[in-house]
């Protein structure tokens, strides 16, 4: 596995690095992936949760973390109910700035000092928890299978996505609040980088119109953390054989079978 920017060191001091498009992204495919939701709006018990998100995501190549919820105790109940190792995660992606996708991060850094964390934006926040936060402005591999969106911005926050391509199926799109507008995400990646076989995270309470042109695209649709349930609902409805749940505690391995 390999880190884009700079070696894959966990005693890597505390630094913020920029990293810039390539000319050209290319994506290598992964053979297989798992999804589990150490944390998500919707409840499972005996797991903890509360308004927040995060996803740690296994392919056959690597391990990240997908967001970091609001509250370190509640990521370190799940993860050690989950029986994740988080020495065993190879880097993290901080979708954008708001507490309920970064408040947990402070727990991360007690356990994994140095981890990088691709950000969208100029940190004052990971560093001081003792992770390495890493800016990605624009579209671009930051795995040797995955990608950033690059930064979109939408409600006046600066937001972006991860894309992994799963090999014989298309690319997995994991969002966090998807303040641009969720048919924005999905439309963008699919100009980059082709077609789309699932999107889940939080789509910000879409519209109808929103949520037919994110079916359009993708194979399934995962709506989670700030959906709402007005919108599950809807894709229950209309796209039925689309739709997958998403909880707490959820593990989707892919490609579904």
């Amino acid at each position: 596995m390999h880190v884009y920017g700079i070696p894959f060191i966990n005693s890597l001091r505390h630094i913020t690095l920029i990293l810039n498009a390539r000319d050209s992204i290319v994506l290598i495919m992964v053979k297989l992936m798992k999804l589990t939701v150490i944390n998500d709006n919707e409840p499972n018990p005996p797991l903890l949760n509360d308004w927040g998100w995060s996803v740690l995501i296994e392919t056959d190549k690597w391990t990240l973390l997908y967001d970091a919820d609001t509250e370190p105790r509640i990521m370190e109940h799940n993860i050690n109910a989950l029986s994740i190792n988080l020495r065993e995660v190879d880097a993290a992606f901080l979708s954008h700035y708001h507490a309920d996708h970064y408040g947990g991060f402070r727990y991360i850094g007690e356990v994994k000092r140095g981890l990088i964390v691709y950000v969208p934006e100029e940190d004052r926040i990971l560093a001081k928890w003792g992770l390495t936060p890493i800016i990605v402005n624009s579209p671009r591999e930051i795995l040797d299978d995955a990608a950033a969106t690059g930064v979109m911005r939408g409600m006046g926050v600066n937001e972006h996505s991860l894309v992994v391509k799963l090999s014989n199926y298309g690319l997995v799109v994991i969002v966090g609040c998807s303040h641009p507008g969720i048919d924005n995400i999905v439309k963008r990646v699919h100009e980059l980088f082709g077609n789309i076989y699932l999107v889940i995270g939080g789509f910000h309470e879409p519209s109808r119109r929103q949520i037919d042109a994110v079916a359009e695209y993708s194979k399934y649709v995962c709506p989670a953390h700030c959906s709402g349930n007005e919108a599950k609902d809807y894709v229950k409805a209309h796209y039925p054989g689309k739709y997958c749940e998403v909880k707490t505690g959820t593990r989707l391995n892919l490609p579904i079978t």
